[in-house]
């Protein structure tokens, strides 16, 4: 669905409630438990009767579509009225825990037990955060922080980052939330924090992390498009100078979407500290906003559009160490919190694990779980070599969604690969290993993927998307020097050239100034390119 149909749904709350559907006949109390420690634990359910009919619980809650369902969150009991012996629950908790699926009301079916609750028991996997590891959604709008916070609880999420919008239209509880610190709803483990999201639906779409101030000066959306909106434009690099002087953290929002015009002189300036890769669609896939393409004067053949996923190893081919973050950008009930996530190694609460998202110690996915390493060096480190060094990389990825292929690969080549078209699972996990030695010859980057096979593409998730997953790089510096490969240098130069061409037609802004400092920061970021 078109993220602006997205933006316009914040003028109405996220619905919390009952839902007029199936729901008639023998009452069943259930609760959920973990199945070590048999303490209840919070989740998502989805109930269907023989029909395939989804069966509404009792009580206020809120819901959400996946996996082609519609799902209720509980706190760890519910009631439900189950209207037939072919009633089937389907629980799920996040991507370290085991889903359950099995038929519901059959153990309290006579009237012995019908006052005993019917006890569903989930199985946790792996537990991330004892290994050293804090996975939060860097990006959503939407529930409130105190609805947020029982949603994270269902699905196992650690940190949530909340993004308002300075845009005055939309009405939404996260814009009345900012505070500049912690939420009060955060308790240890389930840290929220409210920080802004500034948008030009041209230049780019700013996640401004840990401010203490919100950034004024764009009371509203710049840019547009044609069947839509069209509003003059605002000028990006305003707001990332008025960030960075508040220590902010500042990722240029979901570049699977819309990288935007800015993007490379954002990164040519030293003021964008990462990238969100997984967010709104497929970063597989072509994005759905063309305008640095379309704007820039130049044919397909000369300056061709890319996925985000090439355009990301562009800007690391080119030298710049671009960390990458992942989260959901929801806005209402048609995709969960959490479904796409950075998990990051050696964090302990919100504030270390957006240190650890900014220094490149993480990966992200919506499903599978990475475990990478070369020469014992993990996402985010760095070695120096001289001469020519052999390297063994290692990557297992398991998870609870099907996937199909995973890859190593160095400077965007593909270097380690393994295919299966139809994976079974084991003990309810997809997993694949792979290894591979390596000789490198000159500074290299070298990152793990679980990505679809172009030919067994199966867009099960929210958006279209397919099952995904990405390590942050690993370094290897050959006499301490960056990488440089020049034809990503051409391309992100020519980006620059297409951006300067676009002002040049004198697109309309909201004050001259903007205009300017655009027309200047570009000019900057050009001349950066051509000295590279």
């Amino acid at each position: 669905m078109m993220r602006f149909i997205a933006l316009l749904s914040l003028l109405a709350v996220e619905f919390i409630g009952q839902c007029p559907c199936e729901g008639a006949g023998q009452r069943v109390e259930a609760r959920i438990v973990d199945d070590a420690t048999g303490q209840p634990v919070a989740a998502r359910v989805a109930i269907t009767n023989a029909a395939g009919k989804f069966v509404e619980i009792q009580g206020t809650h809120s819901h959400v579509d996946y996996l082609g369902k519609r799902w209720c969150y509980v706190d760890g009991r519910f009631s439900v009225d189950v209207d037939d012996a072919q009633t089937r629950i389907e629980i799920r908790r996040g991507f370290e825990t085991l889903p359950f699926e099995g038929p519901i009301g059959k153990t309290n079916s006579d009237s012995s037990s019908a006052k005993s609750p019917e006890v569903f028991r989930l199985h946790r996997w792996i537990d991330m955060r004892a290994k050293g590891w804090f996975n939060g959604d860097i990006h959503a709008h939407l529930p409130g922080p105190e609805e947020a916070r029982l949603q994270m609880d269902a699905e196992d999420l650690n940190a949530q980052t909340l993004l308002c919008l300075s845009d005055n239209e939309p009405s939404a509880p996260v814009n009345k939330a900012f505070t500049g610190r912690l939420d009060t709803h955060s308790t240890p483990g389930r840290e929220i924090f409210v920080a802004q999201e500034v948008q030009d639906f041209q230049m780019g779409h700013l996640t401004l992390l840990g401010i203490t101030n919100l950034v004024g000066g764009y009371p509203q959306a710049g840019g547009g498009m044609e069947f839509w909106t069209n509003r003059p434009h605002w000028d990006m690099t305003r707001a990332l100078r008025d960030a960075k002087a508040q220590n902010a953290t500042i990722f240029w929002s979901h570049i699977d979407s819309l990288p935007g015009e800015q993007l490379p002189i954002g990164l040519a300036l030293g003021m964008v500290d990462g990238v969100e890769l997984l967010t709104w669609i497929d970063p597989t896939q072509l994005p759905n906003h063309w305008e640095p393409w379309l704007n820039s004067g130049f044919s397909q053949a000369e300056f061709p559009v890319m996925r985000s996923l090439d355009l990301y190893y562009t800007f690391l081919n080119a030298g710049f160490r671009v960390p990458i973050a992942a989260g959901t950008d929801k806005f209402y009930e048609e995709i969960p919190l959490g479904c796409n996530r950075t998990y990051v190694q050696d964090a302990t609460n919100y504030a270390s694990w957006l240190a650890g998202v900014k220094a490149g110690r993480a990966f992200v996915c919506n499903g599978p779980i990475l475990d990478f390493e070369v020469d014992g060096l993990q996402p985010g480190g760095v070695a120096q070599f001289q001469g020519s060094k052999i390297v063994r990389a290692r990557v297992t990825a398991r998870s609870i969604l099907p996937f199909n292929t995973l890859d190593i690969v160095i400077n965007g080549k593909t270097v380690a690969h393994k295919s299966i078209a139809y994976l079974d699972p084991t003990n309810g996990l997809y997993t694949m290993e792979i290894e591979t030695n390596a000789v490198l010859t000159q500074s290299a980057w070298l990152a793990a993927r679980v990505v679809d096979n172009p030919d067994l593409r199966n867009p099960i998730l929210p958006r279209n998307t397919t099952v995904f997953a990405h390590t942050a790089p690993v370094y290897f510096l050959w006499n301490g020097q960056k990488i440089r490969e020049q034809a990503s240098i051409n391309y992100l130069t020519k980006y620059v050239e297409g951006v300067l061409h676009w002002l040049s037609t004198r697109p309309p802004f909201y004050n001259e100034e903007d205009r300017q400092r655009a027309q200047q920061t570009a000019e900057e970021a050009l001349a950066f390119y051509k000295r590279l």
